[in-house]
């Protein structure tokens, strides 16, 4: 009976669990990965990785992330044994300023709207 030699019966690689890029019109978003053991998750603004930092260490399978600023960012995840994922690219697109205020306006018609209605009904009862 042979060995088995060890690289043979290594774990697999870790890898991100989304398979296309991520879209985000919020800033913030979850990654999620499959790895045995504890990753480093490095995010870079460059695709080369020229530029980037480690924003986590350890045994989770999951990673909130929030406060991200409009652009694309791109993920690595390395695990123990420096086998290391494809990277996985996101991209950030806030929405525009004016949806956001006609959004606003449209709530506070809405608000105005309700108050008028319980003060009529209010002073119909008296």
């Amino acid at each position: 009976m042979s060995a088995i030699p060890a690289a043979a019966i290594a774990a697999p690689a870790p890898s991100f669990s989304a398979s296309e890029p991520l879209s985000s019109d919020t800033g913030y978003t979850t990654l999620d990965w499959d790895a045995s053991g504890e990753v480093v998750i490095q995010q870079a603004r460059k695709a080369d990785f020229s530029d980037a930092r480690t924003i986590y260490e350890g045994p989770n399978h999951a990673l909130f992330l929030s406060g991200l600023s409009g652009g694309t960012y791109y993920f690595s995840l390395r695990d123990e044994t420096g086998a290391q994922s494809a990277p996985l690219k996101l991209t950030v697109t806030h929405q525009s300023l004016t949806q956001a205020l006609i959004l606003t306006a449209i709530g506070f018609l809405v608000f105005i709207a309700t108050v008028a209605v319980i003060f009529r009904g209010a002073r119909d009862d008296k």
